[in-house]
């Protein structure tokens, strides 16, 4: 039988460091779609920095509601039904701590899965295109024409529009700035500038609890000298304290005075 799947500080931080990365680099983008946006007329490479948008909010978004989850557990024991308990407990432990819940417009796919399959879209456009016959135009009697799936922004209300399904960028945008404060809140490695190197560094092996520093000791009967060679040791302190009185010694005898010491350069 599979084990638990786990969930410590040291997962937390991993997937808190990722979603970090994803969430700024999607800022990146929407400030760059604000750029060519505002320029006159607003700039058709657009779509550039709005596509990255959609990549990484989709990134987000299947970070914290994994795909397929909502299918149910596997019924066959093995190895898919340990991805899918990993999967539902990740999805639940991160809604949870950044507070998101079901109405959040980041859970929102419908725009992001038209841009990714929009050739899903163009082939039911062109499939069920009618087309037009020689009689049906002498007698004028045209069949009614689909409307293409378009893409398009609004620049006024920052709507978004893929294949018609909506997305309000402003909104996002402020769910954005919301989870990504409370992730930074929980997880102070995501406050790296560089989010590549919080990720790395957060992938770091787990130091064992019971060893750090604050950690009660493990072996409460025993001296905490045991397996030192407390001669060799005892005769390394011994040189240390006579280093010591030796630098005291001197920086008492040269106080007051314009020695500059053995290590200073010689003025030139």
């Amino acid at each position: 039988m599979s084990e638990k799947p786990i969930w410590d500080e040291w997962t937390q931080r991993i997937y808190l460091t990722w979603l970090v990365r994803d969430m700024r680099y999607a800022q990146v983008a929407l400030l760059e779609i604000r750029v060519r946006a505002g320029q006159t007329p607003p700039d058709p490479l657009i779509w550039i920095p709005l596509e990255t948008f959609l990549m990484f909010t989709a990134k987000v978004s299947k970070m914290l509601k994994p795909i397929g989850v909502d299918k149910g557990r596997p019924k066959n024991a093995g190895p898919a039904q340990d991805v899918y308990d990993r999967r539902k407990l990740r999805g639940e432990q991160l809604r949870a701590i950044l507070e998101v819940d079901d109405a959040s417009p980041v859970l929102d796919r419908k725009v992001r899965d038209a841009s990714e399959h929009f050739d899903e879209r163009l082939d039911a456009w062109t499939g069920e295109y009618p087309r037009v016959t020689a009689e049906e135009m002498e007698t004028g009697d045209l069949p009614t024409f689909p409307a293409p799936p378009m893409r398009r922004v609004d620049h006024g209300s920052w709507i978004v529009e893929v294949a018609g399904e909506t997305l309000n960028l402003e909104v996002i945008e402020v769910e954005l700035r919301r989870m990504l404060a409370r992730a930074m809140a929980l997880e102070p490695l995501s406050t790296v500038e560089d989010p590549v190197l919080a990720t790395l560094l957060a992938g770091l092996p787990p130091f064992p609890a019971e060893l750090q520093l604050h950690a009660p000791t493990r072996r409460s009967d025993e001296d905490v000298r045991s397996g030192i060679d407390r001669q060799a040791a005892a005769g390394g302190q011994k040189d240390f304290d006579e280093t010591i009185a030796r630098a005291i010694d001197f920086l008492t005898t040269a106080e007051g005075t314009d020695d500059p010491g053995p290590d200073a350069p010689e003025a030139g």
